[in-house]
């Protein structure tokens, strides 16, 4: 079903699940913001990601035959730029962090309003990642104990990644796997912060990350597949 609203929107959403009635929740919530196309099945969904292109993939993690994080990868390779909120009748940390990790742009609960939600597409479009508070706080405990084991430890010369940046991409990058602030960073190379945030497009842009978050996850181990 497509919303009846100007086909000239340039926010494509398509809603994967097996439960029509969830469907039509996420058609409603989203159909003043959005065109939205839905699927039920897994089969359908693979046609339509590489026809459609989506924006955005509301895909439902009880989906049939998706086979968990190794579906939802597979699912990724079909349209790339396509960035996808995963939603769960059940969210737990560990779960969303690791869908996360593996590339998600977001992660929540398959009934929540339709105002979060609204707002949860709105914040992916613009590059945003959408997870609950618990989820972020995981994440973060994950971090620091990574920080503390990397903070002394270069980069690995022997990631051929690592060879497209400048050299003081490369320090940036090192201090971001530390822990460091923008301005933490502008303040130990003597630069600016926007100097700062105009390398970290740059990295971004080069090692295939969409955000500082998954930069971070990168550079201690826990690369993100998904290429924004």
């Amino acid at each position: 079903m497509v919303s009846d609203q100007d086909s000239s929107s340039s926010l494509k959403v398509l809603a994967a699940s097996a439960v029509a009635l969830r469907r039509m929740q996420w058609l409603q919530a989203l159909e003043r913001i959005a065109t939205v196309h839905e699927v039920g099945d897994r089969q359908t969904l693979e046609h339509k990601m590489v026809a459609l292109k989506p924006t955005i993939l509301l895909l439902d993690l009880a989906l049939p035959e998706l086979r968990g994080r190794g579906g939802f990868a597979e699912i990724q390779t079909l349209s790339p730029s396509t960035k996808i909120i995963l939603l769960t009748k059940s969210p737990t940390d560990n779960e969303g962090t690791a869908m996360l990790e593996a590339g998600a742009r977001g992660y929540c609960s398959a009934d929540m309003d339709a105002v979060l939600l609204t707002k949860a597409v709105k914040m992916v479009q613009k590059g945003e990642v959408w997870v609950g508070r618990k989820v972020i706080s995981h994440l973060l405990d994950i971090l620091v104990a990574l920080t503390e084991q990397q903070r002394n430890r270069v980069l690995p010369n022997a990631d051929p990644s690592f060879d497209v940046l400048t050299p003081r991409e490369k320090e940036i990058v090192q201090q971001i796997g530390g822990g460091s602030s923008n301005k933490e960073i502008a303040n130990q190379l003597n630069v600016s912060e926007k100097t700062v945030k105009a390398h970290l497009t740059s990295i971004f842009r080069k090692l295939g990350v969409s955000d500082r978050l998954h930069l971070a996850l990168y550079v201690n181990g826990h690369r993100p597949s998904f290429r924004a």
